[in-house]
C-alpha cells in the first residue's frame, strides 16, 4: 500500500505551522480529486496513531 500512495501522492506539496495556541496546522496541497484528500488524510493520521474529525465537505474558517 506505501508504494501505491507514493506514486499517487507524488506532487503533493505541504506546509505546517503553528498557532498561537499551540495547535498544528498542516496543509497539503496538489490532489488530483477530492476523494484523494479523504483517503490521504485517512493514512497520514493512520501513520502518526492520532485521531481526527473530517467532513464530506472542505473546512472553512471564520
Amino acid at each position: 500500500m506505501n508504494d501505491k500512495l507514493k506514486d499517487k501522492y507524488k506532487n503533493l506539496s505541504a506546509y505546517s505551522f503553528t498557532t498561537y495556541n499551540n495547535e498544528l496546522v498542516i496543509s497539503f496541497d496538489g490532489f488530483d480529486n477530492q476523494q484523494d484528500i479523504l483517503e490521504f488524510a485517512d493514512f497520514v493520521f493512520a501513520k502518526i496513531k492520532m485521531r481526527y474529525w473530517h467532513t464530506d465537505k472542505v473546512p472553512t474558517f471564520h
